[in-house]
């Protein structure tokens, strides 16, 4: 998870040595900047810890007034940004990255600026290169720059993909890594003798856009909080025999034993593990023996970020007094391993993943 010191003022002396020894920075200049975080009320500075499950820190950065460069019309700046090598390839740089561009825009920022050789990573990371600034030490930096922005308001799901209906299919098809390939994986496994297939989140069809190229006579039970994107499916495929139903599918009776195959697509990212697993042992009851389960999803890359965002959807709800069981859109992916886990606690036997691509991944589950 990631913490501002402010939040665990008893990490303070043990931050001061991690910080130090990665940066070679003496020690006094981090225990000046933690004491003033630690007592002052204005914005600057701040820092921030990334600890893993045994309260070990993992990695941390800093915000603050000006990171030894001579860029000072430029404030504030990110620094510091180290993730222990044990530790990197999880996002956890990134998601450091993201909550400081958040808190910053909290503390009334509208832009803030870091320096660094790094030639690519923060431009992943949504960092725009504006130049070049010299060092005390006399050593030339890269200056980047980056927006902050305000928390949002979290919004009920069915309106939030009503609204964004006219760019839904171009953002799916062009914005989101995998999912172009990713819908015609999910195809080409739907199996050749399927004649009843549920479809949980169908949204606009994009998935079955690819299926009844594939299997043109099958008779498919959709499902989606949208009236607006089943009304845009049905225009798209109403010659198909399409059974939709605009519901909750965690309500909805799916029946025993009705379908050959049940598919979903980018939907199962935005709920808790106890929701799938409820919903994932009506699912197993809904398909007949034999028949399989395809999940294409958002899959977060490591625990660390499943725990960050989940914590993150806590801490919007609680502040926005969202009551428990409200949809809201919002993010919440899990790890491979842990939609695996649910998908066999659920019943499911030879769960395998079949594609990757980005942060979407394609998962085979079959009863």
């Amino acid at each position: 998870m990631i913490y501002s010191i402010k939040d665990i003022p008893e990490y303070k002396n043990k931050a001061v040595d991690w910080f130090a020894s990665k940066w070679g920075i003496p020690k006094k200049e981090y225990e000046k900047s933690f004491a003033e975080a630690l007592s002052t009320d204005e914005p600057l500075p701040q820092w921030y810890l990334a600890l893993n499950e045994n309260g070990d820190i993992v990695g941390g950065c800093g915000l603050i007034e000006n990171d030894f460069v001579d860029r000072t019309d430029l404030k504030p700046y990110i620094c510091a940004v180290f993730v222990e090598p044990k530790y990197r390839m999880q996002r956890i740089a990134f998601l450091l990255l993201l909550n400081a561009r958040r808190h910053a825009a909290e503390l009334g920022f509208e832009k803030l600026y870091l320096c660094t050789d790094h030639t690519s990573f923060y431009e992943r990371c949504g960092w725009k290169h504006i130049g070049f600034g010299t060092q005390h030490s006399g050593d030339i930096s890269r200056i980047y720059e980056a927006e902050t922005f305000r928390e949002c308001e979290l919004e009920d799901m069915g309106g939030f993909f009503a609204k964004r209906l006219s760019g839904y299919e171009n953002q799916m098809l062009v914005n989101v890594e995998g999912c172009k390939d990713g819908y015609k994986i999910m195809a080409e496994n739907v199996p050749d003798n399927t004649e009843k297939l549920l479809d949980l989140g169908c949204g606009t069809g994009l998935e079955l856009d690819e299926i009844f190229k594939l299997h043109p006579n099958i008779s498919v039970t959709g499902i989606d909080l949208s009236n607006e994107m089943l009304g845009e499916l049905k225009r798209k495929h109403g010659n198909k025999k399409l059974d939709l139903r605009c519901e909750n599918y965690f309500d909805s009776d799916l029946g025993i034993e009705i379908f050959d195959c049940a598919v979903s697509f980018q939907t199962m990212h935005h709920f808790s593990h106890n929701e799938k697993l409820v919903l994932y042992k009506k699912l197993y009851n809904s398909l007949k023996s034999g028949g399989i389960y395809i999940e294409g999803d958002y899959m977060a890359k490591s625990q660390f970020e499943e725990d960050f965002y989940f914590a993150e959807n806590r801490r919007l709800r609680g502040k926005q007094n969202i009551p428990d069981g409200q949809f809201c859109h919002y993010d919440t992916p899990c790890t491979v391993e842990n939609q695996i886990k649910l998908l066999v606690a659920a019943g499911f036997s030879d769960v395998k993943q079949i594609f990757k691509q980005g942060n979407t991944v394609i998962l085979i589950a079959q009863k």
